[in-house]
């Protein structure tokens, strides 16, 4: 593949209702942890999404795991009223997140117990499993379990 000069990627964002649930949970059940924190973001949240009187709480996390950085972001309007969360992620402009890992079930339980919902069932695949959820604050996430190359 041929990957452009001077572009890597950077970080993955999820939109949350409040971010102070959405960052003990991903620390609990993920590793993350907040590498930086802001609340009250205005000015240049409004100017970024050309959206007038937006702002947003945000935080960005790294976990030694992972080699990107998640950010959680909760956006609130001064002007009208934050629509209401998607039910599933299936919405354009909606996304998830999805994390490998060698625990299937130990990873649902955890997650399950940290408040996590399960939003339907796990599918088995060739090559693993996988099962989508959603996160306090909100978020969707996935988690998998997928067979190495070799022992598929």
């Amino acid at each position: 593949m041929n990957t452009p000069a001077g572009i890597s990627w950077h970080h993955a964002s999820l939109t949350v209702s409040d971010i102070d649930p959405a960052i003990a949970f991903f620390g609990a059940v993920f590793g993350f942890a907040p590498i930086f924190i802001e609340r009250g973001m205005t000015d240049d949240i409004a100017a970024m999404t050309g959206k007038p009187g937006l702002a947003c709480d945000f935080a960005q996390l790294r976990a030694d795991a992972y080699p990107l950085i998640l950010e959680l972001i909760a956006f609130r309007s001064e002007q009208e009223e934050r629509p209401e969360p998607d039910a599933l992620p299936w919405r354009p402009g909606a996304g998830h997140v999805a994390f490998h890992v060698d625990d299937f079930e130990g990873t649902v339980a955890a997650a399950v117990a940290a408040g996590a919902r399960i939003l339907g069932r796990a599918i088995d695949f060739p090559g693993g499993r996988a099962i989508y959820c959603e996160a306090p604050g909100g978020a969707f996430f996935e988690i998998e379990f997928l067979l190495l190359a070799t022992e598929a």
